[in-house]
């Protein structure tokens, strides 16, 4: 991959001079010619929430093909590509030679649109209306619920009607067939082993889980034990939600705090990251791991560790972001393989853009349902629960191309 130069300025009108060549130079002294060879913007990608790399081949000028190195570009920018072809739009303006520019300051979760149109010295300027549009994704949402400061404490709340006695009373370094609260690991294992465990916690399953702990509670043989915690429906309600929330961020000993990534840069990887079409309507796309140590449970296990949210569109403009295509979850199968594969039907074109995003399990204690999910119709909560769930995505991507 060359090194290309790169501008990095302020975004926003603001970034250019008013008068100047960045304030109007199409509408000004410049005139519009075929006579300079460019191509227009070659890309557009998001590098995290508030940024955008824009890149272009160097412009050259008929009819000896030269002035590529004296060449300045405009960059112009917009939340649709209509907007992005006028003057208006317009955000940096470059010094010559350069071919990318870094633009700062953006709107997290947002699809923007770019063009780029070429500069001679004689402020001529190239008659260029390619757009490529980039999609920031939203604020990272850390997880929020940690091991030590708000899910062991709940098992030092005294029992209703005996103060004395708590759920540690019972359950510290407890004897065979009893689950030991005191710690991490011994919730993690409960009575049985890492490998084979015989925990309440379901991975990832906040619901199922408290279901399972309430259960046990009032199974025999200590259903009487457990009767005064039973009978005391707000006692119970104040372990419910921490609970549920811990174990669906994948019961971390602390929260965490980055996002995954997939590590492209990895020539062991080389390969790995493609898509074709299975049959008429199905199509398949398969992509290595993404990497998020942080997020790894106690176990060991990558299975329901990560989750993908697979998008596609007839072209990398098409893509709609406000609903993803697939949501695909790494199966203990899948776990063992060293890369994930899922399909989802398409039926709207030969060909399309596919862009893989991994999650991590911070925003899946908030209810969402992808089948039942509509942006269109989607109310107020809807759209707020969509956003949390789907906070903590990559910014680091590539684009499949797919050709039926």
């Amino acid at each position: 991959m060359a090194l290309l130069p790169v501008a990095c300025g302020p975004s926003g009108p603001s970034a250019n001079t008013p008068g100047g060549i960045g304030a109007g130079a199409n509408n000004g002294a410049g005139l519009g010619t075929s006579d300079i060879l460019f191509s227009g913007v070659l890309g557009a990608d998001a590098i995290n929430p508030n940024e955008v790399t824009v890149t272009w081949a160097d412009a050259v000028l008929l009819p000896n093909l030269g002035g590529a190195i004296s060449m300045r570009y405009q960059v112009f920018r917009a939340l649709d590509a209509e907007t992005a072809q006028l003057d208006s739009a317009l955000v940096f303006t470059t010094e010559q030679g350069v071919t990318s520019f870094i633009d700062t300051g953006l709107p997290d979760n947002t699809t923007l649109f770019y063009r780029v149109v070429a500069l001679d010295t004689d402020e001529r300027f190239s008659l260029t209306a390619a757009v490529a549009s980039a999609r920031t994704p939203a604020e990272y949402g850390p997880g929020l619920v940690a091991f030590d400061t708000q899910v062991l404490p709940l098992w030092s709340t005294p029992m209703p009607g005996i103060p004395a006695t708590t759920c540690l009373s019972c359950h510290t370094l407890p004897g065979p067939g009893q689950l030991d609260l005191s710690t991490l690991e011994g919730v993690l294992a409960g009575v049985g082993t890492l490998q084979n465990p015989n925990s309440f916690v379901i991975p990832y399953q906040g619901e199922a889980s408290w279901a399972e702990f309430l259960a046990r509670m009032s199974a025999l043989p200590t259903l009487f034990q457990h009767l005064p915690y039973i009978t005391d429906p707000e006692g119970l309600a104040a372990m419910e939600e921490p609970i549920k929330a811990w174990i669906a961020e994948g019961a971390l000993a602390t929260p965490d705090s980055a996002p995954p990534v997939f590590e492209f840069a990895d020539e062991e990887l080389a390969g790995t990251y493609f898509g074709s079409f299975v049959d008429f309507d199905t199509v398949s796309v398969t992509f290595p791991h993404a990497i998020d140590p942080e997020s790894l449970p106690f176990n060991g296990s990558v299975a329901g560790q990560l989750e993908y949210a697979v998008y596609a569109g007839v072209d990398s403009n098409s893509i709609i972001w406000d609903k993803p295509t697939a949501l695909i979850t790494v199966d203990l199968n899948q776990a063992a393989l060293p890369t994930v594969t899922g399909t989802f039907d398409w039926t709207l074109s030969d060909s399309l853009v596919v862009i893989v995003r991994p999650l991590d399990a911070s925003g899946r204690g908030v209810p969402f349902d992808l089948n039942t999910y509509d942006p269109e119709t989607a109310t107020a909560q809807e759209l707020e629960n969509f956003r949390l769930r789907m906070r903590n995505q990559s910014s680091n991507e590539r684009e499949m191309a797919i050709i039926r």
